[in-house]
C-alpha cells in the first residue's frame, strides 16, 4: 500500500476531524480511509488514533508521526511548486473558479486567449456562485465578483462595477419612475439571490443618509443574465452590475432610475493560494488578466459616468 496515500490519509482525517469527509475530499470511501489508517499503524507498530462513536484524537505516537507527516507533505508540495516555477513553459492543469455572478462575456475571453496561447496547459474551469474552497478543492486560481470579500489567501482587486437600478422603457411607461427607493416597494422587484441574508435587500445611500430596501417580485435567481434578460423583457425593476448591463444602458434597451442615489459595488477580484514560489502556468494567467480592465482597481470601466 502507498505510504504517502496512507500519510496524506491520516494528515486528512486529522484535519476534518472525520473519516467520512476525509474520504470525500480524497474520492475514496471511507472503509478505505480505514484500510489506510490502519496500514500505517500496523507498519509502526503502534496506534495512532483514538477513536470512539463521537470523538477522535491522536495518541502521543499518532502526535508526533503527525506532525513528520504534516511537514513532508508541506516539503513535497513545495518541492513541486518550485519545480513548476521555474518551468519556462505553461503546462500541466489549471483549475480556475469563476464566479457565476460575474459576466462570462469579460472573463471568457481570458481564458479562451490563455488556452489558445498555451496548448501545454489544460484548463479546468468551474462556474458557480457558491463559496469554493479552493485549497480543499484543488483550485488553483478564482475570479470572483463580491461586495463582502471574506477569505485568507491572496487576493488581488482588478476592478470595481458599480450596481444600478434599472428597468426597460417599456416598464418604465406603464410604471411610475420611482423618485426615492421607497418606492420600488410598489414595484416588481427582479433580484439576484445569493448565500447571504442580505441579498434580496437593496441598499441606497444619498447625503449621507442610507435607505434598505426589500426587494419583493415575481422572480428571484441566481444569474444575472436571466434578471436582466427579465427586465428587458418589461417584467420589473433589477439591481445590477453595470459589467452586466452597461451596453443596454448605452443602447437605451435599459434606463436607469434612482441615478442620483449610490447603489454599492462589486469588487471584480482574484484569488489564489498563498505560496512562496507561484507555478508558471499560474503565474503566466495572472499575468495575463492583470490590468485588463484598466490600471486603477477601484475605478469602474464599465461605467463612463454619464449611465454607462
Amino acid at each position: 500500500m502507498d505510504k504517502f496515500t496512507c500519510m496524506v490519509a491520516l494528515a486528512r482525517v486529522v484535519e476534518l476531524g472525520s473519516f467520512a469527509e476525509a474520504a470525500r475530499r480524497m474520492g475514496v470511501s471511507a472503509p478505505m480511509v480505514t484500510k489506510y489508517i490502519g496500514h500505517l499503524e500496523q507498519e509502526l507498530g503502534s496506534r495512532l488514533l483514538n477513536r470512539s462513536t463521537h470523538s477522535l484524537s491522536l495518541t502521543d505516537v499518532g502526535q508526533l508521526y503527525h506532525q513528520r507527516c504534516v511537514q513532508i507533505l508541506e516539503d513535497i508540495e513545495e518541492a513541486e511548486a518550485v519545480a513548476g516555477a521555474n518551468s519556462a513553459v505553461p503546462r500541466g492543469s489549471l483549475k480556475i473558479c469563476v464566479s457565476g455572478a460575474f459576466d462570462l462575456s469579460h472573463v471568457g475571453p481570458v481564458l479562451l486567449e490563455y488556452s489558445a496561447r498555451h496548448g501545454d496547459v489544460r484548463l479546468e474551469v468551474t462556474v458557480s456562485n457558491h463559496f469554493v474552497d479552493l485549497v480543499e478543492e484543488g483550485f488553483d486560481l478564482a475570479v470572483r465578483a463580491s461586495s463582502h470579500l471574506r477569505t485568507n489567501l491572496t487576493t488581488r482587486k482588478l476592478a470595481t462595477s458599480r450596481l444600478v437600478a434599472c428597468a426597460s422603457p417599456a416598464y418604465l411607461k406603464k410604471n411610475p419612475q420611482p423618485e426615492i427607493p421607497e418606492n420600488l416597494l410598489h414595484h416588481n422587484c427582479l433580484a439576484f439571490t445569493d448565500t447571504a441574508p442580505t441579498s434580496q435587500q437593496w441598499r441606497f445611500e444619498r447625503d449621507g443618509r442610507n435607505s434598505m430596501v426589500q426587494a419583493l417580485g415575481t422572480l428571484r435567481a441566481t444569474s444575472n443574465e436571466l434578471l436582466k434578460q427579465a427586465a428587458l423583457r418589461g417584467q420589473g425593476v433589477v439591481l445590477q452590475p453595470t459589467f452586466n448591463v452597461y451596453q443596454e444602458l448605452r443602447a437605451g434597451t435599459l434606463q436607469q432610475v434612482l441615478a442620483e442615489y449610490d447603489a454599492g459595488s462589486l469588487g471584480i477580484y482574484l484569488i489564489y493560494p498563498q505560496r512562496r514560489y507561484l507555478a508558471t502556468k499560474v503565474r503566466s494567467f495572472i499575468e495575463l488578466l492583470d490590468g485588463r480592465w484598466g490600471t486603477d482597481p477601484e475605478a469602474d470601466p464599465f461605467w463612463n459616468g454619464s449611465g454607462a
